[in-house]
């Protein structure tokens, strides 16, 4: 088996699963999802010879080694064809999709998150919550503006513009902060019902 994917799926490394597990609708493909090399003492130093930062999810593609959940997919999108932008004009949108969700999105939808239910060393605060849904407002109407006029990021396929976007909205866990944006519910409604997500999230 050539593919290794390393990191839990709660974690970032949900994103190149649901990748995978897109690609094993289309062909026959497997790939090994590991997390029992990081329960014990040694974990820390084999993860850091892979990845020298120490964060997962890294992959080792048959002895390539590659982390990042964005840079990943895409990778693994266009190796095996599956979701692939269909010209470089499409492939330049998918990078900038993915960039966009990372810098515009994500550290608010986390810290959402965090305030929302309280987690990862962070208490509770609904008011801080809110402020942040307020943030979110503007990143929330572009991603709505793009999506007036097709189903899709790139048009009418998903795509791993889809997928990459998509995966950082899942930190959103209360809907209400887009419930103003149907197109955005939408086409999130459209992506999480997928049944590549589905069996992603068994993962």
């Amino acid at each position: 088996m050539s593919l290794k994917i390393f990191g839990f799926s709660q974690s970032r490394a949900f994103r190149p699963l649901w990748l995978a597990e897109e690609i094993k609708v289309v062909k026959d493909f497997d790939y090994a999802h590991e997390v029992d090399v990081f329960e014990d003492s040694q974990a820390s130093d084999f993860l850091l010879e892979m990845n020298p930062m120490g964060q997962v999810p890294v992959i080792n593609d048959d002895g390539f080694i590659l982390c990042e959940s964005m840079a990943i997919n895409l990778y693994l999108s266009k190796k095996h064809d599956v979701l692939a932008p269909k010209s470089p004009t499409e492939e330049a949108k998918a990078i900038q999709w993915s960039f966009w969700v990372m810098t515009a999105v994500e550290t608010l939808a986390l810290d959402h998150l965090k305030y929302t239910i309280g987690m990862m060393g962070f208490e509770k605060d609904l008011d801080k919550a809110n402020e942040i849904a307020q943030e979110l407002q503007r990143p929330l109407g572009a991603i709505e503006s793009a999506l007036a006029s097709s189903p899709f990021l790139l048009g009418d396929e998903f795509t791993v513009a889809d997928l990459n976007t998509a995966s950082v909205f899942m930190w959103l866990s209360d809907d209400t902060v887009y419930s103003n944006y149907p197109k955005l519910k939408g086409w999130l409604e459209r992506c999480f019902s997928r049944p590549a997500f589905m069996s992603a999230r068994q993962a």
